[in-house]
């Protein structure tokens, strides 16, 4: 009888300026979502963010990798890969990876892309954009017991 290889699925994947986590409840802080960054000027260089992703179902060593790419031409402004070791299928592995001085080349939809063992399992888009742009409208929440508008 074969054994079934179990891949992980990632249950998320979020962009924010920050990530913390409480030393007593061990719970994560999240500080900043966005899904886009604003630029004045290009090439422009990020100075900081963090990206959080959350692995499940995994049982084995894989090799993870995380990329930022550019959307429009599939190139990686940068990646970090390693191995990563998960124990039981049943457990979350909440993941943050701390990125600094990325260089955005163009305005335009860039990537978020997580690998393992080099097959695509999750990707997140976000946007660069130039100047004029309009900001964000948001957050959107869903509320238990209200009406929907029309």
């Amino acid at each position: 009888m074969s054994e079934t290889i179990e891949r992980p699925s990632c249950l998320s994947i979020i962009i924010s300026d920050a990530v913390y986590r409480d030393e007593i409840t061990k719970k994560l802080i999240i500080v900043g979502t966005f899904n886009t960054i604003h630029a004045q000027n290009f090439p422009h260089r990020h100075e900081h963010m963090n990206v959080l992703f959350s692995l499940t179902s995994g049982r084995r060593t894989y090799e993870v990798a995380l990329a930022i790419e550019n959307g429009s031409t599939g190139a990686p402004l940068t990646e970090i890969k390693g191995p990563m070791r998960l124990d039981n299928p049943l457990n979350i592995t909440d993941v943050n990876v701390e990125l600094r001085n990325l260089e955005f080349p163009e305005p335009g939809k860039y990537w978020v892309t997580l690998r393992v063992d080099g097959e695509i399992i999750c990707q997140r888009p976000f946007m660069i954009a130039g100047p004029g742009a309009q900001p964000e409208t948001g957050p959107h929440s869903l509320t238990e017991g209200e009406p929907e508008s029309e």
